[in-house]
């Protein structure tokens, strides 16, 4: 017969137990019945036992070891992919998200910075346009003011002017008038009744000495020639002139005639003569006044004239007087 020596590891391990715990009980009683002497030996023998079945513990502590570790360090390996997939899912989603976040937060500082950049430059141009346009307005009000000045002043020339003008022209339709009325008032024809001066031949009735007078007298003047040119005094009446001109005045029952080119009004019956000298009455368009000349020297009122219209009166009395 043979005897299979060939045993599993379990059965060598339950072997191994069953010599363990039959040797444990009898090691303690041989330990209690003789304390002193065996002591040593049951140490030892606890020992040896202890080591062969803790060589057995050891051999099936370190194989369950072996497979705890095993077990654990899988377990542990796994729980750490876990949770270091997870941790680094976790963070890849926070660094997906830190990133996102990161973007939005550039893209709104950028869109903030653009905003407030364009609404600098837009305030900046509105403020160049208002300025711009402020300019403007001040410089057409300025234009408008300058304008407005110079037509205040034109128009106050051409005020002054019209008034100058209306004062002018009043003051010459009072004098007209005046005279007027005045030569009218004193045109008193019954007064002088009729003389010589009466009737158409009138110069032939001159009761003295006549008709020598004329333009060889008063060009021989001596003051003539240089005071007529200042005076603007071309030429004197002629001796025609006047004719006609009492002619017209008697057929009107006037006692007067105009002096040609001059302001003097001469009553031609109160023309007297003695000699070379005359005596007349004539109205400047203001008052009546009594004058006497000289007809071959050139005077009146004793000396020469002193205007042009002096100078006609004394000629036009002349003629009248002395024509021929």
């Amino acid at each position: 017969m043979t005897i299979n020596t060939r045993r599993s590891p379990r059965r060598r391990l339950a072997g191994l137990l069953g010599v363990v715990l039959a040797l444990q009980p009898a090691a303690g009683l041989a330990a209690i019945g003789t304390e002193p002497a065996a002591t040593p030996n049951a140490s030892e023998e606890i020992q040896l036992a202890q080591r062969r079945g803790g060589g057995g513990g050891s051999r099936g502590g370190s194989r369950g070891g072996s497979r705890s570790s095993s077990r654990s360090s899988s377990r542990s390996s796994s729980r750490g992919s876990r949770s270091s997939s997870r941790s680094s899912s976790r963070s890849g989603g926070r660094t997906g998200f830190s990133n996102y976040s990161g973007s939005r937060s550039g893209n709104r500082s950028s869109s903030r910075q653009g905003s407030r950049q364009s609404t600098r430059s837009s305030r900046q141009g509105q403020a160049r346009t208002n300025s711009t346009n402020r300019q403007s307005n001040r410089q057409g009000t300025r234009s408008d003011r300058q304008s407005q000045v110079r037509n205040n002043s034109s128009n106050r020339q051409n005020n002054r002017n019209d008034r100058f003008d209306t004062r002018q022209g009043n003051r010459s339709d009072r004098f007209n008038t005046r005279s007027d009325t005045r030569r009218q008032a004193v045109n008193n024809w019954d007064r002088y009744g009729n003389g010589w001066y009466s009737g158409n031949n009138w110069y032939n009735n001159r009761p003295w000495n006549s008709g020598w007078y004329g333009g060889s007298y008063y060009n021989n003047w001596g003051w003539y020639p240089g005071r007529a040119a200042a005076w603007g005094v071309a030429s004197m009446a002629t001796f025609g002139v006047i004719n006609s001109l009492v002619n017209t005045a008697q057929s009107n029952e006037v006692s007067y005639i105009v002096v040609p080119d001059s302001e003097y009004s001469l009553y031609y019956p109160s023309v007297t003569a003695t000699g070379d000298t005359v005596t007349f009455e004539a109205d400047d368009g203001d008052s009546t006044a009594r004058f006497y000349a000289d007809c071959r020297q050139g005077t009146i009122n004793g000396g020469t004239p002193n205007n042009g219209n002096e100078a006609q009166l004394l000629n036009a009395a002349c003629q009248v007087a002395f024509g021929e």
